[in-house]
């Protein structure tokens, strides 16, 4: 009996390797959550409304899990801890408004990008006709705030060189100086500027362009292979059915 005991347990550890190497961990007889690294406080993308999780990213999250046979576990961190929380294996995705950029790609695998964002520029409703084009807004004198040491922050002499620079610490400071007249415009990232002016249409606008473009993606652990490949076959799915453009025409002005 104790030989038949050992094959047992050796066949065993084995559909565990074989289990990992598929990039699906099971739990007894069933698969392990999904467990998927993003951000509580970045709307439209991913935050927390008191107890629940909204935004694209927790969307595609749920469909991807529900494709998979995987329970969701969402892991909020700072946006600074994301890459080292997936290169040490605490999650298998970092789903969280994830920018391809050259230095990533050297830690990370990246599927493929499914939304483009950039820079915006928010302004009070009745400006908006002043900056309908990029000419217009580029071409601008007025005051710009910032927050500062973001994107934005970094890009206003790009793009904005006539602007004078106002920075402040956090963006409803920017946009509280914005409805009181003491700035002209907010300088940052498009698609929270969005999720601002939806909170305030009447006060608030988005104006049409964007600056410094940036491709988003998931990304994975190297040798995750068969998991990126199945965000990919169900991203290339949800493009031709519309659930990806439905799911982003509900939370932002961008389609894919």
């Amino acid at each position: 009996m104790r030989p038949l005991a050992g094959q047992v347990a050796r066949a065993v550890g084995l559909m565990g390797l074989l289990a990992l190497g598929a990039g699906c961990l099971f739990l007894g007889d069933r698969p392990a959550p999904l467990r998927i690294g993003t951000v509580k406080d970045s709307p439209p993308l991913a935050f927390r409304e008191g107890r629940h999780w909204k935004g694209v990213e927790i969307e595609l999250a749920h469909a991807m899990a529900e494709r998979l046979g995987r329970h969701p576990v969402f892991v909020a961190l700072p946006s600074t801890e994301l890459l080292p929380a997936l290169l040490n294996g605490r999650v298998d995705v970092v789903m969280a408004g994830l920018a391809i950029t050259e230095e990533r790609r050297v830690q990370i695998d990246f599927a493929s990008p499914y939304l483009v964002v950039g820079q915006g520029v928010l302004v009070r409703r009745g400006d908006l006709p002043r900056v309908q084009t990029a000419i217009k807004i580029r071409s601008s004198p007025g005051r710009a705030a910032v927050v500062e040491d973001s994107p934005g922050d970094r890009l206003i002499t790009r793009y904005f060189p006539l602007a004078s620079r106002y920075p402040f610490s956090t963006p409803d400071d920017a946009i509280d100086a914005l409805l009181n007249n003491r700035v002209d415009m907010v300088v940052g990232d498009g698609p929270a500027l969005h999720w601002k002016a939806r909170q305030r249409p009447e006060a608030l606008a988005l104006a049409p362009a964007l600056f410094a473009r940036e491709e988003i993606a998931w990304g994975f652990r190297r040798g995750s292979v068969r998991l990126r490949e199945s965000a990919n076959k169900a991203l290339g799915n949800w493009q031709q059915d519309g659930t990806l453009e439905g799911i982003l025409r509900r939370w932002m002005p961008v389609t894919p």
